[in-house]
C-alpha cells in the first residue's frame, strides 16, 4: 500500500487507488449491496443500541435507541433515500430515559402514532417527533409478583385494542386499549418448543396484513420460531394461537428472530432479523428465500445481532443491530 501511496503521489491526480470491493449478500433474485453512506446519525448521536424501525406514509425511516446518557435523544428520522438524518426531540428525557426498545407506527383516524416500549417498564405513546400524548409507567395493573420488562407492541388497524409483549420479562402478551389501560386480559408465560402459545423470550408482536384472518404474529425468539394467533379487533378476549412457522430447519438451531414485517404490496414477502447475525428474507408462504449475512459482511464495522429490519417501498432493506448499535442501508440488486 505505501508503494501504491507513493506511485499515485508521482503520477499526480491522474492514478487513482483501486475502489473497494462492494459489500453485497443474499441469494437468487435477492441480493443486496450495503451503502456505507447512508442513514448516518446527526452529529452528537449515541447510538449504545439500535433497537427498532418503521416508515412513515412519507416513507422516511425512524430508528429508536438507547444512548449513552451524554446523548439525551433516542429517535431518529431520515428521508427516504436514507439522508438527512435528523433528531426528533418531541419527547426529550420523558421518552428517552431507560432503554428504548420495541418500536410501532400505527394511522388512528388521519393522524400517524408511535408506540414505543421501554425495558424499563415505560409504555409510550408519541406523535412522529418524539411528543408524548400518554406513558405508562410501572406496573399497569398485571400480576406484580412476575418480572415485567416489555419489549414490543403489536397495534393492529381498524381495532381500539393493542397487544405487549413482555419478551424480557414474563413472557405474557398483555391486551390493552389505544389509550394505554390494560384490560385485565393476559395470555402465554413461559414455555419450550412443545408448547404452543407459550413462549421463550416472546421479542417481537406484529400484526400480519397479508392475512384474511385478524393475525398477530409473535416473534418466540430463543425458541427459535414465529407463533401466529387470531385476535377479534372489537374485543380484547381473544388471543388464540393456530399456526407455528419454525425458522430452526431454515436458519439453524441457534437461529434467534428478534421480530418480523410484512409486506403485501412487495408479493407477500417478510424479513425476519436474526439475533445470531443475520437478516432473513422470506417469500408469502414464510418459507427463506434469501439470507444476507450482516454480522459476516460487515464484521470490520461490528455490525453484531441484527435486532430489527424493515423494507423499504423500493425493495431495500434497512437493518439495526444490538450490542453495539449500528444501523445499515442494503440496496437491493
Amino acid at each position: 500500500m505505501v508503494h501504491l501511496l507513493l506511485l499515485a503521489g508521482l503520477l499526480g491526480s491522474s492514478y487513482a487507488l483501486p475502489a473497494a470491493s462492494p459489500i453485497i449478500g443474499g441469494q437468487g433474485d435477492f441480493k443486496y449491496q450495503y451503502m456505507p453512506d447512508l442513514l448516518q446519525a446527526p452529529a452528537g448521536a449515541s447510538l449504545v443500541n439500535c433497537h427498532g424501525l418503521v416508515t412513515d406514509e412519507a416513507n422516511n425511516i425512524y430508528l429508536t435507541y438507547q444512548n449513552d446518557g451524554k446523548d439525551l435523544n433516542c429517535l431518529i428520522r431520515w428521508k427516504p433515500d436514507g439522508t438527512g438524518g435528523e433528531f426528533m426531540t418531541g419527547g426529550n428525557s420523558t421518552l428517552c430515559s431507560g432503554t428504548p426498545h420495541g418500536l410501532k407506527i400505527t394511522k388512528e383516524g388521519d393522524n400517524l402514532f408511535l408506540y414505543h416500549a421501554n425495558n424499563n417498564q415505560k409504555l409510550t405513546k408519541t406523535t412522529l417527533d418524539g411528543t408524548v400524548i400518554w406513558q405508562v409507567n410501572g406496573n399497569f395493573g398485571q400480576d406484580p409478583t412476575l418480572a415485567y420488562r416489555p419489549t414490543w407492541f403489536a397495534t393492529p388497524p381498524n381495532s381500539d385494542y393493542m397487544y405487549l409483549c413482555d419478551g424480557y420479562g414474563s413472557n405474557n402478551v398483555y391486551a390493552f386499549d389505544k389509550d394505554g389501560h390494560f384490560m385485565n386480559k393476559t395470555w402465554g408465560g413461559k414455555g419450550d418448543r412443545s408448547q404452543h402459545g407459550k413462549f421463550s423470550t416472546n421479542h417481537g408482536c406484529t400484526y400480519d396484513p397479508r392475512l384474511e384472518e385478524p393475525t398477530i404474529v409473535v416473534s418466540d425468539r430463543a425458541n427459535s420460531r414465529l407463533e401466529f394467533f387470531t385476535y377479534d379487533p372489537s374485543s380484547p378476549n381473544k388471543f388464540e394461537y393456530y399456526h407455528t412457522v419454525d425458522l430452526a430447519p431454515s436458519m439453524g438451531s441457534t437461529t434467534l428472530p428478534c421480530n418480523i414485517r410484512m409486506y403485501p404490496e412487495q408479493e407477500g414477502r417478510a424479513i425476519v432479523p436474526d439475533l445470531s447475525g443475520p437478516v432473513a428474507v422470506l417469500d408469502k408462504n414464510n418459507e427463506v428465500i434469501s439470507v444476507v449475512n450482516v454480522s459476516v459482511l460487515l464484521a470490520a464495522e461490528q455490525h453484531k445481532h441484527p435486532h430489527d429490519a424493515i423494507f423499504l417501498p423500493n425493495g431495500d432493506m434497512v437493518v439495526a443491530t444490538w450490542a453495539p448499535g449500528r444501523i445499515s442501508y442494503w440496496k437491493k440488486l
